[in-house]
Parts: structure tokens; C-alpha cells; sequence
């Protein structure tokens, strides 16, 4: 177990009139934390290699995927007999490694563990081991995780940074194992109590089906919406749906018509399991101080939507809406402090970009880059502002000036390859997809659009050859289908070792079932072993799922060309080339056509 006793700083709250002294908050760690996208990430030392992790405060000890442990060069051992993972989508085996040096928060702990398994998310998770070790204060939007230790608090309201504002409260719920120090938290949705846990691991909050058909939601009703998979540490993807919702209240906080994401199923088999997730997305729009001392949540409202869904459109209320009697709207409480360092000002505009304010953002990255201008990962986070900005020329000087700094950086090359095929420069795109090839760790996900990019530069057998270690070391992941897809279609696309591919598609549909673009892989595989009427069968299908696969469309126009059915197999050509007009190009370059 982690163990952090350093008192760092201290937050004084003035007493109450009956009180004997004032309260005090040691802080024992403060964790600088940037919002990578929904994940919350926090910089670490392992045995002297610097990287990054997430936190997840749903996870009960902390966790990473093997092809993690095998990045950092760490040694797998045997868990504890029987010891499982448990999450969405399954179970899963698990080892452990034991980290000789770990620094956090400036802090040097020795002999730190780690489970190793589940499927990858694509980092190591710090878990509650660490997280729940006193009271935790989560600020994400300012960029901050406090580990504190409050001294003559019992009767004090913890909402410091309120400054007289107003400020919700929620009962942290009591576990009947003390040691699982759960964020737990009921919440009721539409009315209903539904038991909840606050889950930074999750980047959307997340409903099972129990609890939506507990709040009344008609999981077939007007404006729901379909998810194809949700997936967690287990083997499996769950399909789901996005959901219209009438209100959401935690505490004495309550947030009319908004919309959740629903799995088909419960939140994990665990019978312990919540029956709601409430995410990074919740977490990053509010400030909350989770005080286990007296059993007592603390939070206020940041700004920001409280609540994203992997489903459609959000549908809003009618604007003007008048709001219920004993509901009164409140105004965000931000801090209004100004970042002093390039750090402050860089983990600020992480938080603004995942709330979309990215001109925000934009501004917050320039003063950080002329605090610090030679710092490579403001120039990238700048860029890639930049980019979804729709100011392409500027981005693409900071992915310039951000690789002159750190030539070797994987990411970085990845991305300029990306941008110079975009701009027809295909030598130095693939000379920017070798270099990262050789900087990105063979075991991880990472080498997978590589792996793509290697492909479209005409180079497909390099491409296939870089996916066996990530398959290899994701055998019991969630992301083994799509892998396994992926290498099934390039083999298809370069026409090589068909037979091989075909087993690919097999096990890929086998494990994840009937998946439009997997029956399109295997469906390319069939036209290129001479088996048209197989090839339509797949395409077929592909198609019922997702008529505007454009490649299903192309290449069941041939097979039913070499079937001797020229004028529907032109009709379907010519309506792959209106949903994708390079298709012909494409299909010229893998000689699928002469």
C-alpha cells in the first residue's frame, strides 16, 4: 500500500463560536493533475523512468495492463491465489509487480505494488490505495488531487474555497468493509435512490440497466439512443444506449433534463458493484472534498456540462424554462486565482479543453509556452488546440517547433506523419512513421495506427508485422477483436497470407460477435480467395448493420461483377464512391483492381 505522512501545507478554516480551536487541513499530498482528454492524468517516477498515470478512484487498488508493466520494464509475479479484476465488461486474471522506486507529488515511496491485468485502458490506474488515504479534495479543473488530513474539523463545513458561497453537501455512504473507502454516494435519478460512486477512472458517468429501469427510463422510449460497446477491465464490450433523463440529484444539488449513457447490464458482476458510475465528466464540472472524517461530501459547481454521453445530441430544455418551486439555479464557483507557472497555466488549459472552451485553452498554453518555450508538450497540446480550432497552419508550426525539442518523441512523429500524407509528402510521412515505429514500445496500442499509417504508405507487410506484440500481449483485453480486425484488414487490403486473415476475422467475430466492420474485413478477405458468393454474404450483412460502409458497397459491387451481375455490381460500386470518393485509388494502390 501506498503511504504518504509528509505534511506538505496546511488550510486554516476559521472556528465556530463554540469551537475549542480552529480547523486545520493538512494537506499531505497535492497531485498535479491534467486532464489527458476525460482521463485524469498525474506525472510519476518509475525506477527512474518519468511517465504518466491516471487516477481512478473506482479502482480499489492500483492497477496497470501488462503491456504497461512491459513498457516500463517491470517484473510480472504471481497475485495473491483467486485474487480477480472485476469491472465492466467481465473479469480477468491478474499478476502483480512491485515498483523498487516510485516518486509522486515530489514524494520517493519504495516498493510500491501494482496489479497487472484487465483489459487496456491504455494506462496504469492509481487507485484507492492511494487516493482514499485520508479526506481527498478533487479539483480538477484547477488541476488538482489533495490527500488531507483535517485537525479539529468535526462540525465544520469543509467547503473552503466557497468564500461564502453557495456550497451542496451529499452523505458519504459507510461501507461494511472499512477498508474499501469507497466514494459512495446516493444519488436519485428522477426521483429514485440510486446507489453511487464517484469514479475518476470513468470519463462518462454510467448507468446499469437496473437503475435506469428503476428511474422509469424506457430504454426503447423517444430520444434514446444506441451504443454499440462499453467496455471496462473485462474481455467484453456491452452495448448500451444513450438516454434522456429528468434529473439528476446528488445532495442537496439537482440537475434537471440532461442525458446519461446506460449499459445492458449491471455496472460489473461484482455483487458489490454501484449501480451508477458518476465519471470524470461530473467530477471535472464540480469541486469536491470527500471528507471520510465526517462521513460528509463537500462540492460546489465549477461550469461546464456536468454530464457527456458516448450517444447523440444532447436534447436541452426549452429555453426560459421555468424551473420547479424548491429548485433555484447557482451560479459556477471558479477559482479566481491566476495560474503563476507554465505548469499552473498548462494544467488549466487541459481542463478547458475537455470542457471544449478551446479558445481558453489556446490562450492558457500561450502564456505557458512564454514561461517555458522550450517545453515540447505545450507546443503539441497547443497544436492540437490549434488543429480543432480549425487554424491547421498554426498547429502544424508548434508540431514543428514541439519536435525540434523532442526529436524522438513517438506521438509527435505520429502526428506529422498524419499531416504530411495529408499533404502528399508520402517520403517524409514514411519517414516519420519509421522513427516512430522505433520510439513507441512495441506491446502498446500505440503501434496500431502506425501500424495503419505503414499500410497507406504501401508498406502493409511492416504494418502487419509491428501488430503481432500488441496482439500478442493483449490476449485477454477487450481491444483483441478490433486488433485482430485490424490485421485481418490489412492483410486483406495487401492481399497477403489470406488464410491467416480469414483467421483473424473468424476469431475477431467470434469473440465480439456480428460487427459491421468486422464482416467487412472478412468480406474483402472472401472476394480476394476467389469466393464472390462468400464475399457478398459478409458484405451483406456488414451493410444491414451499416449501410454506408463504403468499402461493403465496393467491394460487393465486384463480387457481384465476377458473379456476372454487372449492372447491380456497378450500381453498388458507384454508391461506395459518393460516400468515399478516394475508394478507387485505394483499391488501385492494393491492386484489389487493375
Amino acid at each position: 500500500m501506498l503511504r504518504v505522512s509528509l505534511l506538505l501545507a496546511a488550510i486554516v478554516l476559521p472556528a465556530a463560536p463554540a469551537a475549542a480551536a480552529d480547523c486545520k487541513l493538512g494537506v499531505l499530498a497535492d497531485l498535479p493533475v491534467t486532464m489527458q482528454n476525460m482521463r485524469v492524468s498525474v506525472p510519476v517516477k518509475i525506477n527512474d523512468i518519468e511517465t504518466r498515470l491516471w487516477l481512478d478512484s473506482g479502482a480499489f487498488f492500483s492497477v496497470m495492463p501488462k503491456a504497461k508493466a512491459i513498457e516500463l520494464g517491470l517484473k510480472i509475479g504471481a497475485a495473491p491465489f483467486g485474487l480477480r479484476l472485476i469491472g465492466i465488461g467481465g473479469d480477468s486474471s491478474t499478476d502483480l509487480v512491485t515498483i523498487k522506486k516510485f516518486g509522486i507529488a515530489d514524494r520517493a515511496l519504495t516498493n510500491v505494488q501494482f496489479l497487472v491485468g484487465g483489459s487496456d485502458v491504455g494506462n496504469g490506474l492509481i487507485g484507492r490505495n492511494l487516493l482514499a488515504l485520508a479526506d481527498t479534495e478533487f479539483d480538477l479543473a484547477g488541476g488538482s488531487v489533495k490527500l488531507i488530513q483535517p485537525h479539529d474539523c468535526k462540525n465544520m463545513a469543509i467547503a473552503y474555497w466557497a468564500a461564502g458561497k453557495p456550497f451542496f453537501t451529499a452523505a458519504l455512504e459507510q461501507e461494511e468493509n472499512p477498508n474499501n473507502r469507497k466514494f459512495r454516494v446516493t444519488v436519485r435519478i428522477n426521483g429514485a435512490a440510486i446507489d453511487g460512486e464517484y469514479d475518476s477512472g470513468a470519463p462518462n458517468t454510467l448507468l446499469s440497466r437496473h437503475a435506469a429501469e428503476k428511474a422509469g427510463i424506457a430504454l426503447s422510449g423517444p430520444g434514446v439512443t444506441p451504443i454499440r460497446g462499453i467496455g471496462g477491465f473485462g474481455r467484453r464490450s456491452t452495448p448500451g444506449w444513450t438516454v434522456p433523463v429528468e434529473s439528476v440529484a446528488i445532495g442537496d444539488e439537482t440537475i434537471l433534463k440532461t442525458r446519461l449513457d446506460v449499459i445492458d447490464g449491471p455496472i460489473s458482476a461484482s455483487n458489490t458493484a454501484p449501480d451508477m458510475l458518476i465519471g470524470a465528466d461530473y467530477m471535472l464540472a464540480h469541486h469536491i472534498y470527500v471528507a471520510r472524517s465526517q462521513h460528509r461530501i463537500y462540492f460546489t459547481y465549477s461550469g461546464g456540462k456536468a454530464f457527456r454521453t458516448i450517444g447523440a445530441v444532447p436534447v436541452s430544455a426549452a429555453p426560459g424554462a421555468l424551473l420547479p418551486a424548491d429548485i433555484q439555479r447557482v451560479a459556477p464557483v471558479t477559482d479566481t486565482t491566476t495560474p503563476k507557472t507554465a505548469d499552473e497555466f498548462a494544467r488549466r488549459a487541459s481542463a478547458r479543453m475537455a470542457q471544449h472552451a478551446v479558445a481558453d485553452a489556446i490562450a492558457d498554453l500561450t502564456q505557458a509556452i512564454t514561461l517555458a518555450p522550450n517545453t515540447a508538450d505545450y507546443y503539441r497540446d497547443r497544436a492540437l488546440a490549434y488543429q480543432i480550432a480549425g487554424q491547421r497552419g498554426l498547429a502544424r508550426t508548434d508540431i514543428e517547433r514541439a519536435l525540434q525539442l523532442a526529436p524522438s518523441d513517438g506521438a509527435l512523429l505520429r502526428i506529422r506523419a498524419i499531416l504530411r500524407l495529408r499533404e502528399r509528402d508520402r517520403t517524409g510521412a514514411l519517414a516519420d512513421a519509421d522513427a516512430a515505429a522505433r520510439a513507441t514500445p512495441a506491446t502498446s496500442l500505440d503501434m496500431v495506427p502506425i501500424a495503419n499509417l505503414l499500410a497507406r504508405l504501401d508498406q502493409p507487410a511492416r504494418g502487419i508485422a509491428l501488430l503481432g506484440p500488441v496482439i500478442a500481449s493483449h490476449t485477454e483485453d477487450s481491444a483483441l477483436p478490433r486488433l485482430l480486425n485490424a490485421r485481418c484488414w490489412l492483410r486483406a487490403q495487401a492481399g497477403l497470407d489470406l488464410d491467416a486473415a480469414l483467421d483473424d476475422c473468424n476469431r475477431a467475430l467470434k469473440r465480439a460477435g456480428k460487427q459491421p466492420m468486422f464482416l467487412d474485413s472478412r468480406g474483402l478477405v472472401q472476394l480476394r480467395k476467389g469466393d464472390p458468393a462468400a464475399a457478398i454474404a459478409d458484405y451483406d450483412a456488414a451493410l444491414a448493420l451499416n449501410p454506408k460502409l463504403a468499402w461493403s458497397l465496393y467491394g460487393r459491387g465486384l463480387a457481384k461483377i465476377a458473379l456476372g451481375q454487372k449492372d447491380a455490381g456497378e450500381a453498388d460500386k458507384w454508391a461506395a464512391i459518393a460516400i468515399y470518393p478516394e475508394i478507387v485509388e485505394e483499391a488501385k494502390r492494393f491492386h484489389v483492381i487493375p
